[in-house]
């Protein structure tokens, strides 16, 4: 019975994780076709595109090589754990991880068809804050979804601990 259900969760996981990776690309193929460039809120907002052949931060410019197999062995690392551990993962865990697979099999495809990822997200631009897409969202949401969710498993096995010798 679990081995279903798990399989059921894994199904709607790979079902959510290729709708979010179909909006990103969507969305990217739009900027990029209608050459958006407006401003949502003075100051705060702007849509624009912005060719990334670096990292977050710019970090890495022009190394799209070592990107595509850092993300590729990132992406097969989080599949691997998913495959032997889906049995034992809540549905949280389960779908947080699918949630970062997205943004990263996202930003892996601007990566491998155009050499570069689309950014065009542009928050506070008189502080000079890195542009960012829907994938970059997805992977900074989803790791800290991560890290809450391990945060509080730590916090209720110490607790959990704590009752069993005292």
């Amino acid at each position: 019975m679990q081995k279903l259900k798990s399989n059921k969760l894994l199904i709607n996981a790979i079902i959510m994780a290729i709708i979010l990776l179909v909006v990103d690309q969507i969305t990217k193929v739009i900027i990029i076709k209608n050459n958006i460039n407006i401003t949502l809120i003075p100051n705060i907002l702007t849509i624009y595109t912005v060719k990334n052949t670096g990292g977050a931060f710019g970090v890495g410019e022009g190394n799209t090589v070592m990107f595509i197999i850092t993300n590729l062995v990132v992406l097969g690392l989080i599949i691997r754990f998913i495959y032997l551990q889906k049995d034992f993962m809540d549905k949280a865990t389960l779908y947080t991880l699918f949630v970062i697979l997205a943004g990263g099999f996202g930003n892996l495809i601007d990566r491998i068809f155009k050499g570069y990822v689309i950014d065009f997200i542009n928050i506070f631009p008189s502080i000079n804050f890195p542009k960012f897409n829907l994938a970059d969202v997805y992977i900074t949401i989803g790791w800290i979804v991560l890290a809450f969710i391990f945060a509080l498993y730590s916090y209720k096995e110490i607790k959990n601990s704590k009752k069993v010798k005292g």
